[in-house]
């Protein structure tokens, strides 16, 4: 997935860890919370995405996706599928939130439009020192 990355997400990667993303997401996957990949009527991974746990915050976790540009072609399905795994990462946390390059201005409407609250613009943020925003969503309603 990692040499197929969208320029915007493989540019967020290296401002926020500083870390070429053919190393970052095989550890992320490894290391991290629960992660899926959008995987296209070919077999072909398109995209991945995950949540994971900030220490001394059960409630709180990071929310994080990459993407190819094949996304593009399959936009009604994420569209379509995107509040329902929403739904399933407010089943492990009231609360997911992250930063996201304020340059990813198609990350940026997603999460608007998934209803993510943009809480403010870090002027100088991750390794890059780059202007991320801060973003997160409070579950609206109990899991069952």
């Amino acid at each position: 997935m990692a040499p197929r990355l969208r320029e915007a997400d493989r540019r967020e990667c290296l401002a926020h860890h500083g870390i070429d993303p053919q190393f970052l997401l095989p550890y992320s996957i490894a290391e991290g919370g629960p992660a899926w990949a959008f995987i296209d009527d070919g077999g072909k991974c398109i995209g991945l995405f995950g949540v994971d746990p900030v220490d001394q915050h059960p409630y709180f976790g990071l929310v994080w996706m990459v993407t190819s540009e094949d996304v593009f072609r399959h936009k009604k399905q994420i569209l379509r599928d995107s509040p329902v795994w929403l739904n399933k990462l407010h089943d492990l946390y009231p609360l997911l939130g992250n930063h996201v390059d304020a340059r990813n201005r198609s990350h940026i409407r997603w999460l608007k439009w998934l209803g993510f609250s943009m809480l403010r613009v870090v002027p100088e943020f991750g390794v890059e020192r780059l202007p991320f925003i801060e973003f997160a969503k409070l579950r609206s309603k109990p899991c069952a």
